[in-house]
């Protein structure tokens, strides 16, 4: 399957197929205009219209996000805080690499983290089950996105399910932990290569988090949850590079 169309940020501005796509750089819903830009940025990583190790110009975004200098500067200073950015003297400020061995280190705190959002959540799920109608209307905003294979709502829903759960789990540390990774997750999201197989897989693979978490499955819901998010990992990579799985199961 050929992957979606990817506009360079020439294109987003000036070119001549502008009117053909939706915007990949407009501007999220968040509060505070440095944030929204910062995520706005993310959004364009995760999506391909902006590339790892890529220098961002900060006339060009300004112009993009159709915002003044001074919140942008703060978003890339977010970003950089994040992780996500790198400065350098004389190049100026790139979009960070994303290789494999950070991508599998970013999955093992991950993996760590959403064992204790997943126990805490299953007790709060057995005290109020009503709540699990959260991760349906989730689950069901995925669905249509699949149908559609647009792959960026189904990164952010996926998204959102897992920080559903880790909201669920009342643990604010891990909530904030978890927070400072998903901008990272969102990008490696979009740098996994999906097709057909991955949009019909997705739905069942969440609905079997969310009934497990119904059922209060602690001990199979500690496995699944490192088959799930290492599930495309090791699907491209041979099983010698898989160290994160190793590491994660200690």
């Amino acid at each position: 399957m050929a992957r979606p169309s990817v506009r360079s940020l020439d294109q987003l501005a000036h070119g001549p197929e502008r009117e053909e796509f939706r915007p990949l750089l407009d501007m999220p819903r968040t509060s505070g205009l440095a944030e929204r830009a910062a995520e706005a940025i993310v959004l364009g990583v995760a999506s391909g219209a902006l590339q790892p190790g890529q220098r961002l110009v900060e006339a060009e975004l300004a112009q993009l996000l159709k915002m003044s200098r001074v919140p942008l500067r703060e978003a890339l200073k977010i970003l950089e805080a994040q992780g996500i950015l790198e400065s350098t003297p004389h190049r100026g400020t790139h979009i960070a690499s994303f290789e494999n061995a950070r991508i599998d280190e970013i999955c093992e705190v991950r993996i760590a983290l959403e064992r204790i959002a997943l126990h805490g959540a299953a007790a709060a799920y057995q005290r109020n089950p009503q709540d699990l109608a959260r991760l349906d209307r989730i689950l069901a905003a995925m669905e249509r996105a699949a149908r559609h294979l647009d792959w960026l709502e189904i990164s952010k829903a996926d998204l959102d399910f897992h920080r559903e759960i880790c909201a669920a789990s009342g643990n604010t540390i891990v909530q904030t932990l978890w927070e400072a990774l998903a901008r990272h997750v969102l990008i490696i999201f979009g740098k996994e290569i999906r097709d057909e197989r991955d949009a019909k897989s997705i739905i069942p693979q969440h609905r079997k988090l969310r009934d497990m978490l119904a059922a209060n499955d602690l001990k199979g819901l500690d496995a699944e949850i490192e088959h799930h998010i290492l599930r495309l990992r090791r699907r491209k990579q041979p099983p010698a590079k898989a160290k994160v799985a190793k590491r994660s199961a200690i």
